[in-house]
């Protein structure tokens, strides 16, 4: 049984079978008896998860294994990938930053979360005593976004180009990396949090049962495209009206090898170039394109690849698939 979210749902993707329960089943658990239930839904929250049915249709199918992820989509942790999603992509990096601060410092988030996954995983935990090969997988979640020490070069690419509005540019571009560690704190906040339930479920002679599948470090270096181009037309009154063109050339401030499906395009007006250093500043546009918070296909390809070799990073720890009984090798260069 997989549980959980628009992850697990496959949002955004064409094709159901490209979802990670689905890569899951077919690549790993190919010995005959294996069938898949896979529960994710748009918008499913650890509360909704509890209150609208399908944990108790997880605890009547009484898996072998259950996949649970789970937390992102709860307010105001979803507006990671919605309102300070929007404002990055409309360049209000200011904006961004507070939203994401703001997601940290609510505690009712948190309680939240820690509460629902321990009435989550105590049933698991009952199921279990019916089930004894059961094994539950609680995945986290990867931060989409570029990183923010990896965004410098690109700010200086995007705006000495444009020439008289180099100022104001770099003014709000220089804004960026704040708003990119701001969302990271929030990420590594929530997936700590995650990490945290489990914990209790994890001791003790049974603790096996319990795996945590830490996703987020194999995306790092395959975060979201985020592609921008801005062009501006300058009037100079002072060279008897010279109309000059400088636009920029359009600069990938994201990863070039993405695992997040990538979205439409941004073209909020960037009225934050005004005013120009020098001259009147008489057209300005810009393009912000592919930016996108849900896996892919090679997304979902890492993740169910992650959750079969959970625990190999743990000295000592015994994979998930030989838990399940798969005696392959151990690896740990999944995802590569």
């Amino acid at each position: 049984v997989a549980s959980g979210d628009d992850v697990v749902g496959g949002k955004e993707l064409d094709d159901n079978t490209k979802r990670f329960p689905e890569r899951l089943l077919a690549d790993h658990l190919v010995s005959p008896g294996w069938c898949l239930y896979n529960q994710g839904k748009n918008g499913v929250t650890t509360s909704t998860y509890i209150s609208s049915g399908p944990m108790s249709q997880a605890y009547t199918m009484r898996p072998d294994l259950h996949t649970i992820t789970l937390g992102e989509q709860n307010k105001p942790a979803v507006d990671l990938i919605t309102s300070c999603f929007d404002k990055v992509k409309s360049h209000d990096f200011a904006g961004a930053t507070a939203c994401a601060t703001a997601v940290v410092g609510n505690t009712s988030l948190w309680s939240t979360i820690e509460g629902d996954d321990a009435a989550i995983l105590s049933t698991d935990k009952i199921m279990a005593a019916q089930r004894p090969g059961l094994v539950v997988a609680v995945t986290n979640y990867p931060n989409p976004f570029p990183r923010a020490e990896d965004v410098a070069d690109e700010i200086v690419q995007l705006c000495v180009p444009l020439i008289d509005t180099i100022p104001t540019c770099t003014t709000r571009w220089a804004q960026l990396p704040a708003a990119l560690l701001a969302i990271d704190q929030a990420f590594t906040k929530l997936n700590s949090t995650i990490k945290a339930s489990l914990a209790p479920y994890q001791a003790g002679p049974n603790g096996w049962r319990y795996v945590y599948v830490d996703v987020a470090p194999k995306f790092e270096d395959h975060c979201m495209t985020m592609e921008v181009q801005i062009k501006t037309k300058v009037e100079h009154p002072e060279q008897s009206g010279a109309v000059h063109q400088h636009d920029s050339p359009t600069v990938n401030f994201g990863c070039s090898e993405e695992w997040f499906v990538e979205g439409s395009t941004g073209r909020d007006l960037p009225n934050y170039l005004l005013p120009a250093s020098l001259g009147v500043l008489v057209e300005w546009s810009q393009t912000t394109e592919n930016m996108g918070v849900y896996p892919n296909a090679d997304g979902h390809q890492c993740i169910a690849d992650a959750i079969w070799e959970a625990d190999t990073i743990d000295p000592g720890a015994t994979p998930l698939k030989w838990k399940l009984g798969y005696p392959e090798p151990s690896t740990t260069d999944y995802c590569d």
